[in-house]
This record gives structure tokens, C-alpha cells and sequence, in this order.
């Protein structure tokens, strides 16, 4: 009995199975999905075609055994060294392929060391092997067990690069509430609340209340990715205004027209719009006229929110709102679109400012 032959055999069957756990649902390969998409793909693109050369490299020993020395045997060992090179190819591909799904080019990146030693690793290991027991092929399995590695270092590496995308998320989600709480608002309404304790000590400290709620909703909105009711949003508005003219030297008027108040919007959809036309609009006038108006109606399927401004020429706002420290419109225009499929549009002109704001109706 030929033994070198029965333990070819037992290799190949070993990398068949190596493969499989990769392919098999729920194990490595389709267990996260954290992994990088497009490695993923080809990955298993690899290990498939490579797959599928042990099968024939099985058969062929298989055939050998049987049958010595045929030219079925080495067709099937042509057509498996074939199909092995494939895999190689795909793999290396799967190692230098980025995110976008884009080739790079290793000058001026971060060449990946360790999946490249493992895919080189255990052949030159094989291949030392078969100097000394030429009879015995375990180049095959051999990059079976590379393609494992390959797929533990990607895992590894796409769990590391999420973990600092999280972080990045996390800093960038702070910037964005330090904005949103304002330390010169508060400064100023605590300055305006303080003077007002020595001529009117209960509006004081409803002013402290409601200056806490206003906060407290701030901080609420940015981290909520639940719908609210439009009335709640109002009442934010409301705090904030009646903060602003806590200063009577702050001099502008707030009015609305609500045709419709039974819908629901993201959190702080709204507020940061009517702010930044009280800073930017109504209080750029001098003559104490500014005017904020804030209107909402049904259009077919959709509700139409329009905060106005008369300020003095118009405001461009998206300009003000890449200058400004401020939540941002396009960061209110991606909690829209993203929380509800609403809209944001800005019209400024000699007469004023207009934010239109559009959202679907409730269960469109």
C-alpha cells in the first residue's frame, strides 16, 4: 500500500475541511459583519476557487490510487494547479484591496505586513517540507491554512479600525453637544438671569428653570434618534426665546402661524433654525424691528415648516452656518434626511431669510 499516496489524500481532505469552516454559515468568514465588504468578497472568491482545487486534487489522488499513472490524472492535477494560482491571485487582491474597493498601490500606504506573511508563511514552510519528503504534496493545505490566517488578520484589523472610527464618532459627538450647550449663551443668560434677581426674584428663577429645560433638551435631542412631537419642539423654541429676551436690550419680536401642530419631527430640527435667525436675522437690525416668524402647513403629503427673518439685506445662512461654531444646517439637514426623509432649503434675499423645512407626513 502506497502510504505517501493515503496521506496526500488525508491533506487534502484536511484543507477541504479547513475551508469549510470558513465557508459554513455563521463561522469566520460570515460570522461579522464588521469584516471590510469588499475583502469579504474576495476572500471567499479565494477560498471557493481554492476549494475547489483541493476537490480535484482529492480526486486526482483518489484516481491515482485507483488507477495508476492515466491522463485523467493529470488533467485533473493540471486543472487543479490552475485553479490554485487563481486563488493566489484573488487573495493577493483581497490583501491590497481598500474599502472603496479600489487596488492600491503600496507606495505611500500601510502595507499589510502580517496578512502578507500569512499568506507567504506556511507555503515556504510546505515547500521546505516537500525538499526533505518529496513524496508528500502539502503545498495545497498549506494555503488552506494561509486563507485562515488571512481572514483572522482582516477580522482583526476591521475590529481595529471600527474601534477607532467609534472613537473618532465619539470625540466628534462631544464637539458637537460642547457647540450645542454654547458656554457664551449660557454665560449671558446667566449674567441677564443674575440682574434680574435684584428687581424680579420669581422671574429669575422661573428663568433658571427654564434655562436648565432648555439645556437639558439640547443634550437629549443631539443623542435621540426617535421622533418627537412637533408641539415638543415648539416648547424648546419657546425656552430658547424666552432666554434671548431675558436681555431687554435684545430687542426683537417672535410670532408664529401654526396651520398644522399634529406631526412629528427629529429632535432639535427646529430650534437651531429659529436661533440662528434671531443671532444672524432679527437682531442685525438696529432700529429694534427684527423679526422672527415661524409657520407651519400641509402640502399634499408633506408638511412645510418656514422660519422667516426680516434681517437687514438677508442672511446668507449656510455661509453664516460654516463660520458659526453651531450645530450646523448640514448637520440638521442629515438628521432630517436620515431621521424622517425630510428636506432643507435656505432662500435669502433683500427682504429676509426663509429656511423651509419639509417633512412627510405621519405614516407616509
Amino acid at each position: 500500500m502506497n502510504y505517501y499516496l493515503v496521506i496526500n489524500i488525508l491533506l487534502n481532505i484536511f484543507g477541504i475541511v479547513i475551508l469549510f469552516l470558513l465557508l459554513f454559515p455563521g463561522t469566520l468568514l460570515f460570522g461579522s459583519h464588521r469584516i471590510n465588504r469588499k475583502k469579504q468578497k474576495y476572500l471567499f472568491f479565494s477560498v471557493t476557487a481554492h476549494l475547489f482545487a483541493l476537490s480535484i486534487f482529492l480526486s486526482s489522488e483518489i484516481a491515482a490510487y485507483l488507477i495508476p499513472d492515466t491522463f485523467l490524472n493529470k488533467a485533473l492535477l493540471i486543472i487543479g494547479i490552475c485553479i490554485f494560482i487563481l486563488s493566489i491571485i484573488i487573495a493577493v487582491i483581497c490583501i491590497f484591496i481598500n474599502e472603496e474597493g479600489y487596488l492600491t498601490v503600496p507606495k505611500g500606504m500601510h502595507i499589510p505586513v502580517a496578512q502578507i506573511s500569512c499568506a507567504v508563511l506556511p507555503p515556504i514552510i510546505a515547500i521546505l517540507f516537500s525538499m526533505i519528503f518529496p513524496e508528500i504534496t502539502i503545498l495545497y493545505t498549506a494555503w488552506a491554512v494561509s486563507l485562515h490566517m488571512i481572514q483572522s488578520l482582516i477580522l482583526v484589523d476591521s475590529e481595529r479600525k471600527l474601534q477607532e472610527t467609534e472613537q473618532k464618532m465619539d470625540l466628534t459627538m462631544g464637539k458637537i453637544l460642547a457647540n450645542q450647550i454654547r458656554p457664551h449663551f449660557i454665560f449671558n443668560s446667566l449674567s441677564s438671569i443674575e440682574t434680574l434677581c435684584h428687581s424680579d426674584s420669581e422671574a429669575a428663577a422661573d428663568n433658571i428653570r427654564n434655562l436648565s429645560a432648555y439645556l437639558r433638551s439640547n443634550i437629549d435631542g443631539m443623542v435621540s434618534e426617535k421622533l418627537i412631537p412637533f408641539d415638543e419642539e415648539l416648547k424648546h423654541v419657546r425656552q430658547y426665546i424666552a432666554l434671548e429676551q431675558i436681555d431687554p436690550a435684545r430687542k426683537f419680536r417672535f410670532n408664529y402661524e401654526l396651520d398644522v401642530r399634529d406631526f412629528e419631527i427629529p429632535a432639535l430640527s427646529i430650534q437651531p433654525i429659529v436661533e440662528n435667525a434671531v443671532k444672524h436675522g432679527a437682531l442685525s437690525r438696529d432700529d429694534g424691528n427684527g423679526e422672527v416668524l415661524l409657520t407651519t402647513e400641509a402640502i399634499g403629503d408633506y408638511i412645510r415648516i418656514t422660519v422667516y427673518d426680516n434681517g437687514i439685506h438677508g442672511v446668507d445662512m449656510t455661509k453664516v452656518q460654516k463660520e458659526s461654531n453651531g450645530i450646523g444646517i448640514s448637520n440638521t439637514a442629515r438628521r432630517l434626511e436620515s431621521l424622517c426623509g425630510g428636506t432643507i432649503e435656505i432662500k435669502s434675499d433683500e427682504n429676509g431669510t426663509r429656511t423651509i423645512i419639509m417633512v412627510p407626513r405621519k405614516g407616509n
